[in-house]
């Protein structure tokens, strides 16, 4: 089954297999991403997340992200996307699905983080997960602490304090 124009998740890509369909075929993978991969360019997330967050304050830690992966010009090196709130980045170039995936959930995600707080997942085809939950002020540091140990990239021009 390939993803076609008009199918339910509005991919039409030949040969890649959409996440709703495999849900559909139930061999769907429960680790890393099982899809292609969908970019967003960082400054349209930034654009997306910093209004948010300038509304809504419980948002300004996925602003900060973002706004890291800017100035440190770390976007040459990662690649990011949003689901609906949630910012989920791989390395660059992204690989083939399936691929391990680092999501930064925000508030209101299916699955949120306490209220001020940040919760950082790493979804690995291997099915090592990882998720670390923190203060919300710590969210750049385990941010990076993530780029690092999962996918070995750090901030490009400084590092992040």
């Amino acid at each position: 089954m390939q993803c076609r124009p008009g199918d339910p998740c509005g991919t039409a890509q030949s040969g890649v297999r959409c996440a709703a369909q495999a849900r559909q075929t139930g061999d769907m993978r429960s680790h890393g991403g099982p899809a292609a991969f969908a970019e967003q360019p960082w400054k349209e997330i930034r654009t997306f997340l910093g209004g948010t967050a300038s509304s809504h304050d419980d948002f300004r830690y996925l602003a900060d992200i973002v706004d890291s992966v800017i100035e440190t010009g770390s976007d040459a090196r990662l690649a990011a996307c949003t689901s609906m709130h949630d910012l989920i980045v791989v390395p660059r170039p992204i690989a083939d699905p399936p691929f391990d995936v680092v999501i930064v959930r925000a508030p209101g995600s299916r699955h949120p983080p306490a209220d001020h707080h940040v919760l950082i997942e790493h979804l690995a085809c291997t099915g090592h997960d990882e998720k670390i939950e923190r203060p919300a002020w710590q969210a750049v540091p385990l941010f990076w602490r993530f780029m690092i140990e999962k996918f070995g990239i750090e901030p490009v021009d400084r590092p992040v304090s």
